[in-house]
């Protein structure tokens, strides 16, 4: 064995151009497989960083109606959320279960020392940690003693990110006291650095205790009533106990708790409670934990999957071939080296061994390049977040690393098996008597050569046309009219409430922003709002519309909402189109008046004029009259389609406690921003500017991930396309050489250097439309499954086909033009003396 390495090592070393592009094909493609199964693993395959995670489960309630106060957060829809009551209910009797635990985020500010900064607060019930098995990396966790529905104690336990990069890893940390939302807690552990909670992408910069909640997020209880749904809850199996038999015995003790809430709550009616009676508990895997980050990102990971893996094919054909023409080099060698005595397996031995070889040094050269891939997705990943990240980590894990450690040996395999059967096929009496000992008198292995080709051509064509797909849809989104003037707004919130502000008190502090930043040099205007714009927040409620009668009476008609200032539409570039915009004179003293879009108009007063209408929350009294109509605008996403929406004053609000601001300024974003922070810093220190951005960052963090896989899927694209041309290149050089004695004799007899040129062009273009004719067809059926990460493109879209396909074409022009220059510029003498 050793001999043979050696062996391969030299012959390698004889053809060093050979094995360094083979090496860094090689190094390209394993190097982006590595990259992104690592995202994939950290994203859709690493289960919870906890003691058997395998047994932990998931509380959801499937298709069951959950009318009233709804609140959902990062860790799902609403099959997942529950009452703080019936949370507390089952944690007294988790029939089957060693126990259930309830978890929920909200924003906070976080006041240690002389800083504030804006973060995310885990609030946990007492089980959390003990259920997960988590232990502390300094001090203690949050325990049943600190989560008692009539105290507790008042204690933090902070995130690993928050405490080493916003605290400097400080251990005399612990025991002393932070203040959140502007009560005073006491710091008593830190957690693990893997631990970043049950959900991934949503990393906490401290956990409290849920009994804590009331006095954390003030205006937003939730701990009384049983229709107001908030939580989501998780538990752990008993030894020996079943997922089936566990969702049995919790939904005897959940159709109990169930008939509790239907009784509970005074609007439902008796159909209602009839639904709500037969509603039942529904047990999932928990080992993952829950998170909307994990689905959202499912799709795009695994496109990026697959292209990795055309990147790979084409690699690997292209080393193929590569070897291939080697191989037809070294006939004559292994036809002697047979003569001697050596076996066909022996000789298929060296040439895998040499292929094995070059895999292994291209998968090692290949985690540099998955490195800093791994880096650059990070970095997009996490762009825009003010927080410290570790959820994803650009270190190669053993089972990543053991990947590529197959990936390598797996590719080197197969794409050596081939030349290495080749070689072991060549005739020992025919070759010695070939004296000239040239490699171009195996037409099959021309032949295989120009069908890998044909190959590599097709992949290309794969990866170039749902490329081309994803980035006119990027262009799409880019171009969209928002029904909004974003250009040079500056963005940004403030959330006093969470510092223990008053409702007066919140109102004066946004009355004065509004006044001082008006006042601030070169700024054009000011407007504000509850919900921030393109920020994926939707707020919404179910109303009473006047004259609408709906077809669910137990579901009253929904809209989105937001609360904003006075001249808010005329600021924001959003259009009116009848009635008026609200004034100063709209305060609490007023009557209340509503501004609806165009969408609310269509679906909800059809035929009817808005002006002087009348609308409510649902089950409530209509007393909003309707004072204006505005255009349509997008509300939460760049994406998405119009949906009623209805604007309320914010000075109605009596309880307002955040506002988004958006200052449009005449000056650079770097002055503005400067001068926001200055001047909310005079207002208040302890009062963090949160996301502080400008608006056309906001939009781009929005369409974050389309920009990610259209960036990464063109790279691949381009690398692909650039492999494939290089095997088309060496194709095409290997045939001109093959048949140059050929050439000579063409030239001999009058054949003119346009004519050559134009009989190798030819051969491309076979191998061109070969390839094109089957890769276009597998191109358009691969981009029917993107179609949903598509925006105004659909899967079959001509233009984008026949620019991939011009693309291919001119690459491959450039590609074959020097080897026909180079057969046009062939001596007929010195042809026939080769020949």
């Amino acid at each position: 064995m050793l001999v043979r390495l050696r062996y391969a090592l030299r012959t390698l070393a004889k053809a060093p151009l050979l094995s360094l592009v083979v090496v860094l094909s090689l190094a390209l493609g394993i190097g982006a497989n590595t990259a992104i199964f690592s995202l994939l693993d950290q994203v859709l395959l690493n289960s919870l960083p906890v003691e058997h995670p395998e047994r932990l489960v998931l509380l959801t309630a499937p298709g069951s109606t959950k009318n009233g106060n709804n609140s959902t957060g990062d860790a799902g829809g609403m099959d997942y959320i529950f009452s703080y009551p019936l949370f507390r209910e089952l944690e007294k009797n988790p029939v089957g279960l060693a126990g259930v635990a309830a978890f929920r985020d909200t924003g906070a500010n976080l006041a240690y020392g002389t800083q504030t900064v804006a973060g995310n607060v885990m609030l946990v019930s007492g089980d959390y940690f003990p259920l997960l098995g988590v232990q502390p990396l300094l001090g203690r966790l949050i325990a049943p003693a600190d989560d008692l529905q009539d105290g507790g104690n008042p204690v933090v336990v902070l995130g690993y990110g928050y405490w080493h990069d916003r605290l400097g890893g400080e251990r005399e940390a612990l025991n002393k006291t932070i203040r959140i939302n502007g009560k005073i807690l006491t710091i008593v552990g830190v957690v693990p650095e893997a631990f970043t909670s049950t959900t991934l992408g949503n990393e906490p910069a401290a956990y409290v205790p849920l009994s804590f909640k009331p006095a954390l997020t003030p205006g937003w209880d939730g701990a009384t009533r049983w229709d107001a749904f908030w939580l989501y809850l998780f538990g752990r199996l008993k030894p020996g106990v079943t997922m089936a038999q566990a969702q049995d015995g919790l939904n005897g003790v959940y159709r109990g708790l169930e008939e509790v809430q239907a009784s509970s709550v005074s609007w439902y009616d008796q159909k209602y409670r009839d639904r709500v009676r037969n509603s039942r508990l529904a047990l999932k895997d928990g080992s993952h934990g829950n998170s909307e980050f994990r689905d959202q990102a499912r799709t795009p990971v695994f496109i990026l999957m697959i292209a990795t893996a055309l990147v790979l094919l084409i690699a690997l054909a292209n080393s193929a071939n590569l070897l291939l023409a080697r191989s037809a080099e070294r006939r004559r060698e292994l036809a002697i080296r047979a003569a001697l005595g050596a076996s066909r397996g022996e000789i298929m031995g060296q040439f895998l061994t040499e292929a094995l070889l070059l895999a292994v040094a291209g998968g090692a050269c290949g985690l540099l390049f998955a490195g800093l891939t791994l880096d650059f997705l990070l970095h997009q990943i996490t762009a825009g977040s003010e927080a410290p990240q570790y959820f994803l980590s650009s270190h190669l894990e053993a089972p990543v690393l053991f990947f590529s450690l197959g990936i390598s040996l797996l590719t080197g395999l197969l794409f050596g098996l081939y030349p290495a059967w080749e070689a072991a096929r060549t005739p020992v009496a025919s070759t010695l008597k070939d004296e000239s000992g040239q490699a171009s008198g195996a037409r099959r292995i021309a032949l295989m050569r120009k069908v890998l080709v044909c190959g590599q051509v097709s992949v290309a064509a794969i990866l170039l046309i749902p490329t081309g797909l994803f980035l006119k849809s990027v262009v799409n989104l880019t171009h969209i009219d928002l029904g909004i003037r974003t250009e040079n707004v500056i963005e940004f919130s403030l959330a006093p409430v969470l510092n223990g502000y008053q409702p007066a008190e919140n109102r004066a502090l946004f009355e004065r922003a509004e006044s001082e930043l008006a006042a601030m040099p070169g700024t054009t205007s000011v407007a504000d709002g509850l919900v921030g714009l393109i920020g994926d927040s939707r707020w919404g409620n179910s109303m009473e519309v006047e004259g609408f009668t709906p077809t669910d009476p137990q579901n009253g008609p929904h809209a989105w909402f937001n609360e904003i200032n006075p001249g808010y539409f005329s600021k924001m570039g959003i259009p009116l189109i009848a009635g008026r915009e609200f004034s100063a004179s709209d305060d609490l003293n007023a009557p209340k008046v509503a501004v609806v879009n165009e969408e609310f108009v269509r679906r909800y007063f059809a035929g009817r004029n808005a002006i002087g209408m009348r609308i409510g929350l649902w089950r409530t009294q209509k007393d909003i009259q309707v004072v204006g109509v505005v255009k349509d605008s997008h509300y939460a996403a760049v994406k998405e389609k119009p949906y009623p929406v209805y604007y309320t004053p914010w000075r109605q609000d009596r309880k307002i406690g955040a506002l988004n601001f958006y200052v449009r300024t005449a000056l650079t974003p770097a002055a503005t921003i400067s001068q926001i922070r200055t001047l909310i810093a005079r207002i208040d220190r302890n009062l963090p500017a949160q996301d502080l951005r400008t608006m056309d960052e906001q939009i781009d963090l929005n369409i974050l991930s389309d920009r990610i896989v259209v960036q990464l899927a063109a790279a691949f694209a381009v690398v692909a396309t650039a492999l494939a041309m290089l095997g088309l290149y060496g194709v095409m050089a290997h045939s001109v050489t093959r048949r140059t004695g050929e050439i000579g004799i063409r030239m001999a007899i009058g054949a003119s250097p346009g004519t050559i040129r134009r009989m190798v062009m030819r051969e491309m273009l076979w191998i061109l439309a070969i390839g094109l004719g089957v890769g276009v067809p597998a191109a358009l059926g691969l981009a029917r499954y993107t179609e949903s990460q598509l925006y105004g493109v659909k899967p079959y879209d001509a233009i984008v086909v026949v620019y991939a396909a011009i693309a291919l074409s001119l690459t491959a022009a450039a590609a074959a033009y020097l080897p026909a220059h180079r057969a046009s510029r062939v001596s007929p003498l010195s042809a026939l003396r080769h020949e």
